[in-house]
């Protein structure tokens, strides 16, 4: 029984806690686009021609090297929505992490603790598109050709079996991403020909097994499509533009991947069990982590398969945690601690991600809802300006009906149209060239994930043009209309910065009220626009009208910091500084771990008055 608890509580414990860093809304910028474009594929079959675009009006189409898993994703989504999109995730995740564990059973414990901290750094990847799948099968292959290094030769030939056909399935679920599965592989035979796969026949087999190996890559509907396809991503000097094939900050890497780099190096250096294929592995994928963003998950995954088959064979680390095991007591109490500790860890670094798009729980993330809902209420037609990030949400919401400028592809843009659409948010003479080009008299800006900028892309320079005005404004999306204005007063970076006007007539007061209230009536579910009343009102004195904004604003966003921010500023202005300092708390535990730095001279001045009141 004994035993058997010690097998299964920390199964227990482990599967919970995925869970727990697995529950989150629904909703990547991409996630929109891999759906339609999953159910075009199921309704209409293979797609040759651009159905989304208007400036690829009859030209190929180029993203199909994912079409597998966007009818997958499709077919979860049109039975079950978010809940089943939701699971799915969830699934893949325990999938892809419980493999390596599967490689020592015994210890799972520890490996369990493992396996939790690698996947707190690899969240931020598990966002709901193709990607999901290559995580997936990379880890199923690393571990295949992990357990051939292991198992007697009558057991190998089945093996070189299955990782042609991961490789097939793979290819046409994430396309030449299984080009990194293939270099596993080629690990695996590096490793065994110097290990003397030479003197017996087994060379031939490996031989067999590449060769196999690249025919699956090419067992797709496009056939070489794949090849071409990441040829033209990684020549034409694409993926510059796009910031996940970009390095990560030092900083925030290592937040990602540090406790797995010591784990693996000291597992590797310590038991040095088949040397080479463990080293290929771990510094190659970890040179790719470096290159690119999207290789991060790769290497967590890869470092906690490495780290857990060298310590299944570390003799002195065995030794130890027997005697953890014999001692009932101690092993209850590492477990707790453990799990505790970890439980720990995974909030801190999943509130820190969920709280940036207010992502916590089930639910969608669609910020372009309101503003679709708009232009579709006001019947206004022709076409649409729209920057990067928005494209797939409206290819969702407007296929067939409406195309888009540009979406979350790449290739089928290329560089120098990427590079334009990209310049026009910051520079007229750009702009007009587009405007001129393509006829729009709408644009849908989606400015929330560049609020920060200054200028604000796109925002800051048709606020300025005197033939462009602001129709349409929430906490994600702004729209403009060619010759005509509707919010006079208010500004994407007003809003989002929550700047107040100097000066202003009480005509002029009333004008801005109202078009605060009125995105509150068209957007519900936002928070910027009671934030900003909210303080306006707090100026005026007006303080219970503005603690029932800020009151509502909590009920839609209870873990949004700004709100607490908000309620403190009333308190101060009424010099109520216990519920000031009382708020301001609130606020500093909302803002999370990292990036959110509160004024610290305030907090101590309102901490000082509150303790002498």
């Amino acid at each position: 029984m004994t035993k058997k608890l010690q097998f299964w509580l920390p199964i227990a414990a482990y599967v919970l806690l995925i869970m727990y860093i697995g529950w989150f809304k629904v909703g990547n910028t991409d996630f929109w686009w891999h759906i339609k474009a999953g159910q075009v594929f199921r309704e209409s079959g293979w797609i040759t021609i651009d159905p989304f675009a208007y400036t690829r009006e009859g030209l190929p189409y180029l993203a199909n090297h994912e079409w597998l898993a966007q009818v997958l994703l499709s077919l979860v989504w049109d039975v079950d929505g978010v809940i089943g999109i939701t699971v799915l995730r969830i699934l893949i995740m325990l999938l892809v992490f419980s493999v390596p564990v599967l490689l020592h059973r015994k210890n799972m414990w520890v490996n369990g603790t493992l396996a939790v901290l690698a996947t707190v750094g690899a969240r931020p990847a598990f966002t709901d598109r193709p990607q999901l799948f290559s995580f997936l099968f990379f880890s199923i292959i690393t571990c295949l050709c992990i357990v051939y290094l292991e198992v007697d030769a009558s057991k190998r030939k089945r093996i070189l079996l299955y990782l042609p056909v991961g490789i097939m399935l793979w290819s046409n679920l994430h396309g030449a991403a299984s080009l990194i599965g293939i270099a596993v592989v080629g690990a695996l035979v590096v490793q065994r020909l110097i290990s003397g796969a030479r003197k017996t026949s087994e060379w031939k087999w490996l031989l067999a097994l590449m060769v196999a190996m690249f025919i699956a890559l090419l067992l797709t509907p496009s056939g070489t499509g794949n090849i071409s396809y990441i040829i033209t991503l990684l020549t034409d000097k694409t993926a510059r533009s796009i910031s996940e094939w970009q390095p990560a900050a030092g900083n925030i890497y290592l937040q990602h991947t540090l406790v797995l780099w010591v784990a693996s190096l000291a597992a590797l250096i310590t038991t040095r069990r088949n040397i080479v294929f463990s080293g290929l592995v771990l510094l190659g994928l970890g040179y790719l982590s470096r290159q690119a963003v999207r290789h991060e998950a790769l290497f967590i995954i890869a470092a906690l398969a490495i780290t857990i088959y060298q310590l299944k064979y570390n003799k002195q680390w065995n030794q130890l945690l027997d005697k953890v095991y014999k001692n009932v007591k101690l092993f209850c109490i590492l477990c707790i601690l453990c799990t505790l500790c970890t439980l720990y860890y995974a909030h801190i670094r999943t509130y820190d991600i969920n709280r940036i798009d207010h992502l916590f729980g089930i639910g969608l993330f669609e910020p372009g809802r309101g503003a679709y809902a708009f232009i579709e209420s006001q019947h206004l037609e022709g076409p649409i300006f729209n920057n990067y990030n928005i494209g797939g949400e409206l290819i969702y919401r407007g296929y067939p009906k409406r195309k888009v400028f540009i979406d979350g592809r790449n290739i089928d843009y290329g560089y120098d149209f990427l590079v334009q659409a990209t310049n026009a948010g910051v520079e007229e003479s750009v702009w007009r060239e587009l405007e001129a080009e393509y006829g729009f008299k709408l644009a849908i800006i989606y400015y929330a994930p560049q609020a920060e900028q200054n200028p604000l892309p796109y925002t800051d320079l048709l606020d300025r043009l005197d033939d462009w005005g602001l129709v349409y404004l929430d906490d994600w999306v702004a729209v403009y209309k060619k010759e005509e204005r509707v919010i006079k007063y208010v500004t994407p970076k007003m809003l989002s910065r929550q700047i107040l006007p100097g000066e202003i007539k009480k005509e002029e007061f009333s004008q801005l009220q109202n078009e605060l209230n009125e995105m509150i009536v068209l957007r519900p579910d936002g928070i910027k626009a009671r934030l900003y009343l909210a303080r306006l009102y707090t100026l005026l004195g007006a303080y219970e009208p503005a603690e029932k904004l800020l009151e509502d604003a909590r009920a839609i966003q209870p873990n949004n910091y700004l709100i607490s921010i908000g309620l403190s500023q009333v308190s101060m202005t009424k010099e109520d500084w216990p519920h000031a300092w009382y708020y301001l708390k609130q606020a500093k535990r909302k803002a999370g771990f990292t990036g959110v730095q509160l004024d610290e001279e305030t907090m101590e001045m309102v901490k000082e008055r509150a303790t002498t009141q």
